[in-house]
């Protein structure tokens, strides 16, 4: 396969993606090195998006610069992943501290294993408007 042919089968399973809006993400290939671009709401579409692509016949590497930008405000975003953390049994959600910047959540304080620090970092990462989740959690036996 050639690039343009590359381009050509990532536009279509892009463009049939029900998850991913029409038009929102782009693909240029040089010599099978595939550069995704565009803006997307959510991480689990910028996500999908390269993990559909990554092993098309043709493709030596991927390079993702889709941008996640969310609908929601910052506020909503926090609110959303504190909620997660009260319904999560596994997670105590009074210890942790949640600060969202450019996409990215912050995690901040004390847990008490790492299956309950793994627990939050899964749910805030899968918020809407959140691309990824940075933990600066403290095990604490």
């Amino acid at each position: 396969m050639d690039d343009s042919d590359i381009a050509g089968a990532i536009a279509h399973v892009v463009e049939w993606n029900t998850q991913i809006p029409d038009g929102t993400v782009h693909a240029r290939v040089e010599r099978g090195w595939v550069r995704l671009d565009g803006k997307v709401e959510f991480g689990f579409q910028r996500r999908g998006v390269e993990r559909m692509v990554r092993h098309f016949r043709g493709v030596a590497a991927v390079t993702n610069d889709i941008d996640v930008t969310p609908a929601v405000s910052i506020d909503r975003v926090e609110a959303a992943i504190e909620g997660a953390f009260r319904r999560a049994a596994e997670v105590d959600a009074r210890h942790i501290r949640v600060e969202v910047s450019d996409h990215t959540a912050d995690l901040y304080g004390n847990v008490h294993s790492l299956t309950e620090a793994a627990g939050a970092a899964a749910p805030a990462a899968a918020a809407p408007g959140a691309a990824r989740a940075d933990s600066h959690l403290v095990v604490v036996p």
